[in-house]
């Protein structure tokens, strides 16, 4: 039986066919109302059916915002599971930003929920805390490595209120930077695909020169980053950020695109305009 593909090598992949951009859906009770939709389960549901129209066949990854689903409950995790499960049957690599994170059996259990076919969610990657200890996620990144799916990591992000922790210096170094060479060396030593672990990095987009060091350490990663549009990061400032793994960075916007709903052609518009960007501002590096 052949070997499935690594989430890097999908990653790639829909990289060369759609632009490393990331369609980041956040279907907030804000935007439900500028949308026009009630806030409800039938409202998130119609959301996510209007973002699939514009989304097939435009983006080829796809970030859900797991905390505007399970606002609803079960259901609301009921209509993320079938969105999940209809991007990806389109072709479509979904992560799921869902910021887990635990000890043990638990950071298990978050693995059995949500990588791999064999669980409810399915999902291609998903996004995690390391505040308990990097190698506390041991399991978690197991599990990624078996199932050919990813996490992504939270290392350096740009809201003001992480700065401190972020910055905060174990033996001189920033708890960030250490966290981005722990990553590297977890990756090294779990296994590489195309030169890629399944271990990835979330470094905001809005770091400017902060963010080269935390790059440079992690150079067998992706980088999810998040920021662009709305955060008030361009595509070329980020570009520079990540000048030094520019084919990694996986480039997420939310906001600004989503905004321009609900009509599917000027989302659609929207997509196809930061994809076109981005993929222009490319380096396979």
């Amino acid at each position: 039986m052949l070997k499935s593909k690594s989430f890097s090598d999908r990653f790639f992949e829909a990289s060369e066919r759609f632009s490393r951009f990331c369609f980041g859906v956040d279907p907030s009770a804000q935007l439900l109302q500028d949308w026009g939709l009630p806030d409800s389960v039938q409202g998130l549901e119609a959301f996510c059916g209007i973002c699939l129209d514009a989304a097939v066949g435009r983006v080829g990854i796809v970030k859900p915002q797991v905390a505007f689903f399970e606002r609803f409950g079960y259901l609301g995790l009921k209509c993320l599971t079938e969105f999940t499960a209809t991007l990806r049957a389109n072709g479509i690599l979904v992560i799921a930003d869902a910021k887990r994170g635990d000890i043990g059996t638990s950071v298990s259990a978050y693995g059995d929920a949500w990588l791999g076919a064999d669980t409810p969610f399915n999902v291609d990657a998903i996004t995690a805390h390391a505040y308990l200890g990097l190698d506390a996620l041991a399991p978690l990144f197991e599990r990624a490595h078996s199932t050919d799916t990813a996490v992504f990591v939270v290392v350096k992000s740009s809201n003001p209120e992480g700065a401190a922790l972020q910055g905060a210096l174990d033996e001189g170094v920033p708890v960030a930077l250490r966290l981005a060479q722990q990553i590297a060396e977890f990756n090294s030593r779990i296994g590489l695909s195309g030169g890629v672990g399944p271990i990835g990095a979330v470094v905001g987009a809005t770091l400017g020169t902060d963010g080269y060091a935390t790059v440079a350490a992690i150079p067998n990663a992706l980088f999810l980053v998040p920021g662009v549009g709305a955060q008030g990061a361009t595509v070329a400032q980020s570009n520079d950020v990540f000048r030094e793994a520019n084919g990694r960075a996986v480039l997420s916007a939310s906001r600004s695109i989503l905004g321009l709903g609900p009509d599917v052609a000027a989302l659609a518009a929207g997509l196809d305009t930061i994809r076109d960007e981005v993929a222009k501002n490319t380096s396979m590096t």
